[in-house]
């Protein structure tokens, strides 16, 4: 008998030394749980603070139709289930409001950089219509004139001279010049 208490006072420590350590190991968990919460309650809005959830979308009907089933005592092994989690219910609030957040910005970064890339193209079209190139020199530019004459066509009879780009056309003088070409 002496050995079998012994053995079963061993099997007893043994287990109980198991239960500490996994109680130790829950413990910490817990701990760091409520350090992340502390983080995060410190970089809740004012707004979140005061008012941290959307107000329900449900009636006082359905609110009370709600609380009812929520007491009632489940028969399903789901429901079960789901309710050992009840107590995360404000949690996944949280969480899908953030979700839903970062969705929001994420499209009106989207907006932002097509934003910027139009407005891009058109500092690009403007800086190229403001340079002077060859190729720019070539076709008509109503903002273009060459010494003091504009290579814009005037409908007026042909009478020669003109710009390359249209030989039929007589230039005009600019700023009330009567030099021709």
């Amino acid at each position: 008998m002496g050995a079998d208490a012994h053995d079963s006072l061993l099997r007893l420590t043994l287990q109980s030394g198991a239960a500490l350590k996994a109680l130790a190991q829950v413990m910490e968990k817990a701990q760091r749980i409520l350090r992340l919460a502390e983080i995060c309650r410190r970089m809740e809005t004012e707004e979140e603070k005061v008012l941290p959830f959307y107000p329900s979308s449900l009636n006082e009907e359905e609110e009370e139709d709600a609380q009812q089933v929520l007491q009632e005592t489940p028969e399903e092994p789901l429901a079960w289930a789901v309710q050992d989690y009840v107590g995360l219910e404000r949690f996944w609030q949280r969480f899908n409001k953030a979700k839903l957040e970062e969705q929001a910005l994420e499209r009106q970064r989207a907006a932002l950089s097509r934003r910027n890339r139009r407005l891009r193209d058109l500092l690009r079209q403007y800086l190229a219509g403001i340079s002077i190139t060859q190729e720019v020199l070539s076709e008509p530019n109503p903002l273009l004139a060459v010494q003091h004459k504009s290579c814009i066509p005037r409908v007026l009879p042909y009478i020669g001279g003109g710009c390359a780009a249209h030989p039929k056309t007589r230039l005009q003088p600019i700023h009330g010049s009567t030099s021709t070409a």
